[in-house]
């Protein structure tokens, strides 16, 4: 299950828990203070609610982000997982009501999340 949490954190709350029974939560950060502030929340409170498995995917993030994002990672005792490039093509393809996987296949992003996929389905078959 994905579930894009842009309205609220109260998935992640005891009132609401939605996300209790995640078996993997990742939660996604960009390079920038109020991103990082609001990921350290998320993460209290995925721990608090009992989420076992949590892990960090840098989105519009390149490779001089990462020292950053695996600090941030690391302060908490979780994995960055990956990055995601900043990447036009994700743009574009919004721009045109597209699916970035049918606009740009070939593209950093896709290319990127393609592998997280493949990394998650083998975390998940060694059970962590």
């Amino acid at each position: 299950m994905v579930a894009d949490m842009e309205a609220g954190l109260e998935h992640l709350s005891w009132a609401g828990g939605t996300l209790r029974h995640a078996d993997l939560l990742l939660v996604v950060l960009q390079p920038t203070a109020k991103v990082l502030l609001t990921a350290d929340r998320m993460h209290r409170l995925a721990v608090e609610l009992g989420i076992a498995d949590i892990a960090f995917i840098g989105n519009r993030a390149g490779e001089a982000d990462r020292p950053l994002l695996e600090e941030f990672a690391r302060e908490r005792g979780r994995d960055l997982l990956a990055l995601i490039p900043e990447d036009d093509a994700v743009l574009q393809a919004d721009q045109r009501a597209l699916c970035i996987l049918d606009w740009a296949p070939q593209s950093p992003a896709v290319r990127a999340i393609e592998d997280l996929a493949a990394m998650i389905g083998a975390r998940s078959e060694r059970g962590r």
